[in-house]
């Protein structure tokens, strides 16, 4: 990423356990660009409940609509730490997104609001990042393959 260029990130929050935090992350000089490619992308397809047993045809759709999305890249966590409440592994997560992802800002929520079609893709790569990895790791069609880089994990 050139200097001087900000990376905004729209955060999706699962907020029952376990819990996880997905960051899609965006330069901030072609957010506008990112939201028009993404709601295109996405327009008229009802996102799968379940990446897994999603029709193949519509997962091979997906992805290849969700590629022209100019993203900087993608984070996802998830705390599955027994017994944590949901304030501590949001606050562990967003302090986990701050010390990998540095140089990156947040959203505002109303700002999110704004973006359905970004909001979009963050929720879809999130119910993707929730699979086991072996089930995306095996699939033919790889949503994550749309991001140019990509982490995936939980926290220790």
């Amino acid at each position: 990423m050139p200097h001087g260029l900000q990376v905004l990130c729209l955060l999706h929050w699962h907020g029952e356990p376990p819990y996880g935090l997905t960051a899609l992350g965006i330069a901030e000089d072609r957010l506008t660009e990112a939201e028009e490619k993404s709601a295109a992308a996405l327009a008229g397809l009802a996102l799968p409940a379940s990446w897994a047993h999603a029709d193949p045809a519509l997962r091979r759709r997906l992805v290849a609509a969700c590629r022209r999305v100019p993203t900087a890249g993608l984070w996802h966590v998830t705390d599955d730490r027994p017994a944590l409440d949901e304030d501590r592994a949001r606050h562990d997560c967003l302090r986990a997104l701050a010390a990998e992802w540095p140089g990156t800002e947040p959203l505002p929520a109303e700002e999110a609001d704004r973006l359905p079609g970004l909001t979009a893709l963050a929720r879809l790569t999130a119910l993707v990042c929730r699979m086991p990895p072996k089930a995306w790791l095996e699939a033919e069609e790889d949503l994550l393959d749309i991001y140019d880089t990509y982490t995936v994990g939980t926290l220790p």
